[in-house]
């Protein structure tokens, strides 16, 4: 009977004990990921934004406006543009578009573009504004270094929507957006002054773009009568990239508990209650069981 009643007790001491064992905590969370814009380049061009180009009496930085002038004719390879620092991520261009004649059969193009500067190869995402076939349209081209040709109108024929156009001295807002996990591009033209959608759509080219390198206004492989025109302004000019960034984590700074002694008639040290883990209220009802079957397996033994 006593080695049953000291059998017992070392079971439910064992037990009681891995009861009070502490609880471990749970690992931190991982920060989540976040996106946060990243400018790659932005001019207003209230200074001059000193961009290269081989007209620079068609195509240059007028002070008085604040704006960056073009004047387009068909045969004369004229440009402007300025590097960009683009590590081939998806990117968003933006800018305001004053056209203050667009000549039939004429047309103005500005966007991101590869050294060849080229509207009929690639590498090229362009937005077009011209004046042709069922009048001012807007476009929005994609060209892929393989020369595969994407593009749509804001012609009914085109897009399945009704024809929208454009015109001469008014003011617009372009937003062009380049998703290289989707593989596709998007256009949005707003009026400048009141931010209301004129058109929109999108193209898709199954493969990611590559050699893009600057932004740029270009009439490179455009021809047609020489007489013709396009001529007007663009401002705002900005190239921004959303990045993942995952957030430094906030360090809590660890609270110090002193523990209280309290003073009795007959002096008591006290042992602080370690902070570590706390016992379970099962802790002390097994510590009672264990004293109470220990006095009922005395008293029947006696």
């Amino acid at each position: 009977m006593k080695n049953r009643l000291l059998a017992i007790i070392l079971a439910l001491t064992i037990f009681g004990t891995i009861l009070i064992l502490p609880v471990n905590a749970a690992d931190p969370p991982v920060a989540s990921a976040t996106q946060e814009k990243v400018v790659l380049y932005a001019t207003n061009f209230t200074t001059n934004p000193s961009w290269q180009t081989n007209n620079p009496t068609r195509y240059y930085w007028d002070p008085q406006k604040g704006m960056y002038h073009y004047l387009i004719q068909p045969g004369t390879g004229g440009y402007a543009f300025v590097p960009v620092n683009y590590n081939e991520e998806s990117f968003t261009y933006e800018y305001d578009f004053y056209p203050i004649r667009t000549d039939p059969e004429m047309s103005f193009q500005f966007g991101m573009g590869s050294s060849e500067m080229d509207i009929t190869r690639g590498t090229n995402v362009l937005s077009k504004f011209t004046n042709k076939k069922n009048g001012k349209l807007m476009w929005l081209q994609v060209i892929t270094q393989n020369n595969n040709l994407a593009e749509v109108s804001s012609a009914h024929d085109s897009y399945g929507g009704p024809t929208t156009k454009f015109e001469d001295n008014e003011t617009y807002h372009i937003i062009v957006r380049y998703n290289k996990e989707l593989m596709n591009a998007d256009i949005k033209v707003s009026y400048k002054n009141n931010q209301t959608v004129v058109w929109g759509y999108y193209v898709n080219f199954g493969q990611e773009l590559h050699t893009l390198n600057r932004l740029m206004i270009t009439s490179v492989g455009q021809y047609g009568n020489t007489e013709s025109a396009a001529e007007g302004y663009i401002d705002n000019v900005e190239l921004s990239i959303y990045r993942d960034v995952i957030p430094t984590p906030t360090t809590v700074p660890p609270v110090i508990t002193t523990p209280v002694t309290t003073a009795t008639t007959v002096p008591v040290t006290t042992t602080p209650t370690p902070t570590k883990a706390e016992a379970l209220p099962i802790t002390f009802i097994l510590a009672g069981g264990i004293g109470g079957i220990a006095a009922l397996m005395v008293n029947k033994k006696n």
